[in-house]
């Protein structure tokens, strides 16, 4: 009986020790489907400009799009183009599909779950939008894992006249609690490769999202995507 039970306890303290190590693989495992969602997504980006003139899609939520009249609303939050599908979008009544969801409304991307990440630990995971893409025509809305920047950094909105290196496309930046990876950000850039930016200290996560509590977007944004920008250098 002693045997058995000194046995055992060898067997539980084995199993506590490996239990980081195995969660650590299921995470790297996840990562490496959200950087191909990314490439997916990617690919979906090139057919579309190549399509349209070599523009990227456009969205509401982006000040530089004329064709919206929200874009003139000082009210407006680049953390927004997470939406991709709504009943009805400010500014554009007969718009059904939104920037990266254009993509799929326009069939360059056909999988729904391309547009989430699995390790995504908020709210908005694709089991619980699977309803909602069921049937796109009747849901209110559909809100994605990915945030959609829609232009380069100085506001280009042709592909070929944004730097290669510039983040296009990262996990979402919605809030600290919304965060996908708890260590960095996969990033799809406008060359169309997919980088991964270490959070190295939570530069992004604890002293950007966490500190401003969601509370101011637009600065959260700019100063989120000018970081990602010059992942190379990061990472170096």
């Amino acid at each position: 009986m002693i045997d058995l039970l000194v046995s055992l306890a060898i067997v539980s303290i084995l199993i506590a020790l490996m239990f980081p190590a195995i969660s650590l693989v299921r995470e790297s495992t996840r990562r490496v489907i959200c950087a191909s969602n990314l490439r997916q997504t990617g690919l979906g980006i090139s057919m579309y400009t190549q399509d349209f003139k070599d523009r990227l899609p456009d969205s509401v939520f982006l000040p530089t799009v004329s064709r919206s009249t929200f874009a003139s609303n000082a009210s407006y939050e680049r953390l927004d183009t997470v939406l991709l599908s709504a009943e009805e979008f400010p500014g554009n009544r007969d718009q059904r599909w939104d920037g990266l969801g254009l993509l799929f409304g326009e069939e360059y991307i056909a999988a729904p779950n391309t547009y989430y990440c699995p390790s995504h630990r908020g709210n908005y995971t694709f089991e619980e939008s699977g309803r909602d893409w069921a049937n796109t025509k009747r849901s209110d809305e559909i809100i994605v894992n990915y945030l959609f920047r829609g232009s380069g950094p100085e506001g280009q909105r042709t592909l070929y006249n944004i730097d290669s290196n510039a983040a296009l496309v990262t996990d979402t930046l919605r809030s600290f609690e919304d965060l996908n990876h708890v260590d960095g950000f996969n990033i799809l850039q406008a060359g169309l490769a997919v980088t991964w930016y270490e959070d190295i200290g939570g530069q992004i996560a604890q002293d950007i999202l966490l500190r401003t509590g969601g509370n101011d977007a637009s600065n959260t944004v700019r100063n989120t995507w000018g970081r990602l920008d010059r992942t190379s250098e990061h990472n170096d």
